[in-house]
């Protein structure tokens, strides 16, 4: 059985393995590659940092902070993936214009600001981290290659000589590098949690993002819509009208030469002549049915969805809390009958059936429709049998589209929506 349900957006958790790993396997850790990892990032930081540092101490170029800090912010947002923490997902909505109206459009998001503070904390604390580290390695390194070394070393007032004392002073330098490696990733991964703090998206943001998102694909499903509508007019106007009128002559003149004529041969062909234009004229109104019916602006997806019968029967039947003749927003009417059509589409071509049935509902909640045949059953989206797009256009307006097609039928075809 195949189960395909609208996806919805889900927020990645942080890993928690990457960021408290000295923690959990504090001997382990050691023989990974995170301390070494941790060690590059840290080492990164201080080279940003210094930077910074010296780009903020220059007062003349404090009205850019806010140019380098969201460059920097999208590099830390890739960077914390060096810990084998997920990507921080971008807080900033697009903006188009020109480069001043997007300057402008950038420094009005809190989210700008939130970059030039973390800039400014990095750049501060690099001072005093640095030296802190610097202190630590160079004493562990040291104790490390004391031995090694031709002169005489002075460790606490002891020098560091004889087999004994020089592995006694090699080890705890080895000891103190293992925790300046444990410290250096603590480092490192305070660092991260602080970027994903003040560089990740807030919730109204995400919903800002989201709103957006939806209105740009509004936007793109009602030109889409548009297009079809002008297409539709253009095949009804034009080539429609202009077979209807050939039929007619057709016609007349079939019965001229039925009345007036003893030629049977030339009596038949321009019967079959007008045959073939009645069914090219059929397929055209089919065409220009799929494309854009005229009834669906005129009567609703109800009505609409009525004159889908044809090959098969089409059974249209009104549910729980629906209303015959009920007007839903263009666009929900719009995605339910194209819905509904390829349902009809894929039930004669694949699934063999007879008949379908669509049933129309409402309730609190929203708005449904459910499209079920007497079919073969088996279809799969992933076929491309136009079952993804329907998902796809589904998603469009915020709406669910479920198919269940077990094999061996029936396949049900469930799309819902929520309305206010």
């Amino acid at each position: 059985m195949i189960d395909t349900v609208t996806p919805s957006p889900v927020q990645r958790e942080p890993d928690r393995g990457a960021l408290d790993a000295p923690l959990r396997e504090p001997l382990r850790f050691l023989t990974t590659s995170a301390p070494w990892r941790g060690l590059a990032y840290f080492t990164v930081s201080m080279v940003i940092g210094w930077v910074l540092f010296f780009l903020y101490a220059v007062i003349v170029l404090l009205p850019f902070a806010p140019a380098w800090s969201y460059g920097l912010a999208k590099l830390e947002r890739r960077r914390v993936a060096w810990l084998g923490a997920p990507e921080i997902g971008d807080p900033h909505p697009p903006v188009s214009g020109t480069l001043s109206a997007r300057a402008g459009a950038r420094l009005g998001e809190r989210a700008t600001w939130r970059e030039v503070a973390y800039s400014l904390l990095l750049a501060v604390l690099t001072p005093i981290v640095f030296l802190g580290a610097c202190l630590g390695w160079v004493i562990g390194l040291g104790l490390v290659v004391a031995p090694f070394l031709d002169e005489q070393v002075t460790v606490m007032g002891a020098t560091v000589d004889g087999v004994v004392s020089q592995a006694f002073w090699g080890a705890v330098g080895a000891v103190l590098c293992a925790v300046a490696l444990y410290i250096t990733y603590a480092v490192a991964a305070l660092q991260a949690a602080g970027a994903r703090l003040l560089l990740s998206p807030t919730e109204e943001e995400l919903l800002r993002r989201v709103d957006v998102l939806e209105a740009s694909r509004g936007v793109l499903v009602n030109s889409f819509e548009g297009e079809r509508r002008r297409i539709e007019r253009n095949l009804h106007d034009g080539p429609q009208q202009d077979l209807a009128s050939l039929s007619l002559q057709l016609g007349e003149l079939q019965q001229s030469l039925a009345a007036n004529s003893s030629d049977e041969t030339l009596g038949e062909q321009v019967a079959e002549a007008q045959a073939r234009l009645e069914r090219a004229m059929s397929g055209l109104r089919d065409t220009v049915r799929g494309v854009h019916p005229q009834v669906l602006d005129d009567a609703g997806v109800e009505a609409a969805c009525a004159e889908l019968g044809g090959a098969i029967r089409v059974d249209v039947i009104a549910g729980d809390g629906w209303e015959r003749g009920r007007r839903l927003p263009a666009e929900m009417e719009q995605a339910m009958y194209y819905t509904a059509s390829e349902a009809v589409t894929n039930a004669i071509k694949h699934g063999g059936a007879q008949q379908v049935w669509i049933t129309f509902a409402a309730g609190v909640l929203g708005v449904s429709m459910t499209v079920m045949d007497d079919g073969a059953g088996g279809a799969d989206p992933a076929r491309g049998t136009g079952l993804a797009g329907l998902v796809e256009r589904a998603e469009a307006i915020g709406a669910t589209l479920t198919i269940l097609s077990p094999p061996g039928g029936p396949t049900t075809l469930y799309w819902a929506k929520a309305v206010s």
